[in-house]
């Protein structure tokens, strides 16, 4: 486990995280320009969580699509 603390609206808040997934957030957190080290923007992580949520939702649908196909050729 990792301890990842993130600084938002001059709130100090720390997450227990899984290795692995720890290492992830952190590169996209990098990519997204969000830094760990400094107070960060509710917008600029809400639009990122809305970003995940996203492409969370195109997942279940293109996995739904997939199912269907399957099922349809059986």
């Amino acid at each position: 486990m990792k301890k990842v603390v993130f600084t938002i609206a001059s709130r100090r808040l720390e997450v227990d995280l899984d290795d692995d997934f720890a290492n992830f957030l952190y590169r996209h957190l990098e990519e997204n320009r969000v830094s760990l080290d400094r107070d960060n923007e509710i917008s600029k992580l809400l639009q990122l969580y809305l970003k995940a949520l996203y492409k969370e939702y195109n997942s279940e649908e293109q996995i739904k699509t997939l199912l269907n196909k399957i099922e349809e050729s059986n």
